[in-house]
């Protein structure tokens, strides 16, 4: 069976220790990619207050940018140069 969410709860009374920090989930995101096949990784969804839905949540792989690249971290905090398409090849 398929995880399908890492779920955050909407913070309604009576729900709290159900609930950790969005940091503390985005870090528990992150230590599962890179490290668990793909198909067992779940969506990290925030539940928000006062009807707006379900919202993912994703850790940040952006490590900045120069003329030529976007950088990104990997899960194991490498951090790897991705050359930006100029639309000539």
């Amino acid at each position: 069976m398929r995880p399908y969410y890492l779920y955050q709860c909407d913070p309604v009374v009576g729900t709290s220790h159900f609930r950790t920090t969005i940091d503390e989930g985005r870090e528990i995101m992150r230590q599962l990619r890179g490290y668990t096949s793909g198909y067992a990784v779940p969506q990290y969804i925030v539940d928000t207050p006062g009807g707006g839905g379900k919202v993912p949540v994703l850790p940040d792989y952006s490590a900045g940018r120069d003329a030529g690249n976007i950088y990104f971290k990997n899960y194991a905090g490498g951090i790897f140069a991705y050359p930006e398409s100029r639309g000539q090849e």
